[in-house]
């Protein structure tokens, strides 16, 4: 794992600058069995498709997110995360590292997960001024999430 002191002066400065909101975790449990359940994919490697606009790398962060159909063609997917902190060799050479389609479609194969959900959500990371996405577009993604039934959802920050 990466420590502070691994990356560059100028993003250590802003880390030690930026100001963090504390929040008071509560943990989730499940109201039935993971075999049971429909999981959803949200990753934060700002994916899309080629068809679809890629996120405008501003300062600050795009809140917007992309919905990526979990039955497309994973080599497709272009990579729109960028931060000097951030190598993206490994999920250029396997995209599941960031989004584990492949891997949760094997899982539901052996009975440990009941389905993917058709939809996964994509967003941008390092999103230095994160209002927007908190007031319009991550609960934009919740209302789709609740409108495709989905029980669980894997997180895979990037």
């Amino acid at each position: 794992m990466a420590e502070l002191a691994d990356a560059s002066l100028l993003v250590r400065s802003f880390m030690r600058a930026y100001r963090y909101t504390a929040s008071q975790w509560q943990p989730a449990r499940l109201a039935k069995p993971l075999a049971d359940c429909n999981l959803g994919l949200v990753t934060t490697a700002a994916f899309h498709l080629p068809t679809q606009p890629t996120f405008d790398l501003k300062l600050a962060g795009d809140p917007s997110f992309r919905i990526i159909p979990t039955d497309c063609d994973l080599s497709a997917l272009k990579v729109g995360h960028v931060s000097p902190s951030f190598d993206h060799t490994g999920i250029e050479r396997d995209p599941n590292l960031a989004l584990p389609i492949t891997r949760v479609q094997e899982l539901v194969s052996e009975g440990v997960v009941g389905r993917l959900n058709a939809r996964a959500w994509s967003f941008c990371g390092s999103i230095a001024k994160p209002g927007e996405l908190i007031s319009r577009t991550a609960p934009e993604a919740a209302r789709q999430a609740r409108t495709d039934e989905v029980d669980v959802a894997l997180l895979t920050p990037v």
